[in-house]
């Protein structure tokens, strides 16, 4: 007598729902990830960057910017790279600190306030630090007395930095001072005539 065969009933895997609505939702995200990646890379524009750290009265030179690409949906408030050659001899009215992004409100026109005159000095070895003066230094201008005058040198005038000091090519040295109205006569007389010391003193 022959034995009943057994059919072997083939069992369908089941699929786990919350698994594909997971694989769904990451094909989804993905997708939109690079949308965004995309639209950022193809929307990117040229800005100015610092090169190096420039500080409040500076004047602006070619090598102290730089273009950087950057995102135009991060909503930050920038100079277009394109805009650099503008840009050159102009002051800095903030310091700018480098790998930063140039503001366009932190450079311009140099201010000087109400009774105050700002004036240029060329000076000789001797008649200033070799230490740095960067901008916003306060100084003491000395004056120096004339050979053979017999005159005094006369009192000091109080004054600030507002161009650091740099080397020219004759050895002396060029910086820009902010005195007050009533004195910016006689420190530009003094600083023509070569009697004017600049004096760094401490605090």
């Amino acid at each position: 007598m022959s034995e009943p065969l057994a059919t072997a009933a083939t069992a369908r895997p089941r699929r786990n729902l919350r698994w594909i609505l997971v694989g769904v939702l990451a094909i989804c995200l993905g997708g939109l990830g690079s949308a965004v990646l995309y639209s950022s890379v193809s929307n990117a524009t040229a800005v100015l960057k610092v090169n190096r750290t420039v500080y409040r009265g500076e004047v602006i030179g070619a090598a102290d910017l730089g273009p950087v690409s950057l995102g135009t949906h991060l909503g930050v408030e920038t100079v277009p790279a394109d805009q650099a050659s503008e840009l050159i001899g102009k002051t800095a009215l903030v310091d700018l600190p480098s790998g930063s992004l140039l503001v366009p409100s932190s450079i311009g026109d140099p201010e000087v306030e109400t009774g105050y005159s700002r004036l240029g000095l060329r000076l000789t070895p001797g008649q200033v630090p070799i230490s740095a003066l960067p901008s916003g230094t306060s100084v003491v201008l000395v004056p120096i007395a004339a050979a053979n005058d017999g005159k005094e040198s006369g009192a000091s005038y109080r004054a600030t930095i507002s161009v650091a000091p740099s080397t020219l090519a004759d050895g002396s040295t060029s910086l820009e001072v902010t005195v007050a109205d009533a004195d910016s006569d006689e420190v530009a007389r003094l600083a023509a005539a070569g009697r004017l010391v600049v004096v760094k003193r401490a605090g």
